[in-house]
C-alpha cells in the first residue's frame, strides 16, 4: 500500500498503536482476543505454557508480522501468549472492521482484506507441513519429511533451511545431538548431503 493508503487506513479501522517494554506480555493465554496484532517495531516471541509455567517457543515475530489473528477471527481465547523480547510498538486492528469493507468500500481497505486471506493461508500451510513432520514416530522419518517439504518448496537440487541445528531441533521437538547423529547416519549412506544449513538430497528420484 502507498503510504496516503496507510495514512487513510488508520482512520478508517480506528488502528490503535500501543508500546511494550521488554520482557512485558502483550498477550496471555486465554485472553479474549478481538483485535489483530501487528508488529511494528522490534522483536516478539509466541509461545505455550503448560500448567508448571514452562514456556515452548512456537515462533519468533519481527517487524510486519501479524499475531492473535486466528483467535481474533474465530472468537476463541488465545491459545498463546506473545511476550515482547525487545521494546516493541504493536498496531492493533479490530478484527471485525478489518474484514468488513467500509461504507466507503476504499481500495485500499479491500487489499488489507486480501493481503490478511494471504498471511493466514500462508501460515496454515507451513502450520499443515509442521504436523506432517510431526506426526512421523522417528527422527529420521521426521527429517526425511522435513527435507523432502523442503525440497519441494525450492524446487532446487541444493536449498536453504534457513535453521540453525537447535532450531531445527527445536522444530522438529527432538534432540539436538539425536538429530545431529540421524543427519550424520544419512550422510554416509549417501541420502544427502549438507554443509551447515544447505542441504542437497541424493534420491530426489524416490521422493
Amino acid at each position: 500500500m502507498a503510504a496516503e493508503e496507510k495514512e487513510s487506513m488508520y482512520h478508517c479501522l480506528d488502528i490503535r498503536m500501543k508500546e511494550y517494554t521488554k520482557d512485558s506480555p502483550i498477550l496471555l493465554i486465554g485472553e479474549k482476543v478481538l483485535d489483530i496484532g501487528v508488529l511494528v517495531s522490534g522483536q516478539a516471541v509466541v509461545v505455550s505454557e503448560n500448567i508448571e509455567g514452562q514456556r515452548n517457543v512456537i515462533a519468533f515475530i519481527s517487524p510486519g508480522d501479524l499475531f492473535a489473528e486466528v483467535y481474533a477471527l474465530s472468537g476463541k481465547p488465545s491459545g498463546v501468549a506473545v511476550y515482547a523480547q525487545t521494546k516493541v510498538e504493536v498496531a492493533f486492528i479490530d478484527a471485525r472492521k478489518a474484514t468488513t469493507v467500509c461504507q466507503s468500500a476504499c481500495p485500499h481497505h479491500k487489499q488489507l482484506i486480501w493481503n490478511l486471506m494471504q498471511i493466514v493461508s500462508t501460515k496454515n500451510v507451513a502450520l499443515n507441513d509442521k504436523i506432517q513432520c510431526l506426526g512421523q514416530r522417528g527422527i529420521r522419518e521426521k527429517v526425511s519429511v522435513f527435507l523432502a517439504l523442503k525440497h519441494n518448496q525450492y524446487r532446487n537440487d541444493m536449498f536453504d533451511i534457513h535453521m540453525n541445528r537447535q532450531e531445527m531441533a527445536d522444530y522438529l521437538c527432538v534432540d539436538r545431538s539425536a538429530l545431529s547423529a540421524v543427519l550424520s547416519k544419512m550422510k554416509e549412506e549417501g541420502i544427502i548431503d549438507y554443509h551447515k544449513s544447505t542441504f542437497s538430497l541424493k534420491i530426489k528420484d524416490r521422493l
